[in-house]
């Protein structure tokens, strides 16, 4: 296969009015949404497809492989089943894996687009205060929906 990126596309196309049409993308986050493309733009949300930003095939496999596995744990919490406590413990650990790799991900994007992390939290009741990495304020990140943590590049 030639296609380098044939890990993120999704298995059916993304519906056009989900993609990210802004003319210029200059900021992004990475954040599993039950798809096989984790890329999204920060202004608008959309979904950006991976070839928009052409960054390398190891890059590529890099995130596929971070997704996948953030999304397992994700359907396990959603599963509400034995799991789900096992698998919110692993999605709010710092420290953890997947957020480890997740933000060295988004550190890695960066070097193509400005990449923040997008945290988990389970309710509006239970989202950060302050920065769940550093512990520092969090701030609103102008133009967008969010809060951020702009030395950890993390958004919530």
């Amino acid at each position: 296969m030639d296609d380098p990126y044939f890990k993120l596309r999704p298995e059916m196309p993304t519906p056009e009015d989900e993609l990210c049409k802004c003319e210029q993308i200059s900021q992004v986050y990475l954040a599993h949404k039950l798809g096989s493309n984790p890329v999204h733009c920060l202004r608008c949300n959309g979904e950006i497809l991976p070839d928009k930003l052409a960054f390398d095939e190891h890059l590529a496999e890099a995130i596929a492989s971070w997704n996948s596995v953030y999304g397992s744990l994700y359907r396990l919490w959603l599963d509400s089943g034995e799991y789900e406590e096992w698998a919110r413990d692993r999605l709010l650990d710092p420290n953890g894996q997947v957020n480890s790799r997740g933000m060295e991900l988004a550190r890695q994007l960066s070097t193509v687009a400005k990449t923040y992390y997008l945290w988990f939290y389970e309710s509006e009741d239970t989202a950060p205060r302050t920065c769940p990495i550093c512990e520092g304020e969090l701030v609103e990140k102008q133009g967008c929906k969010f809060l951020a943590c702009e030395p950890c590049l993390l958004v919530i």
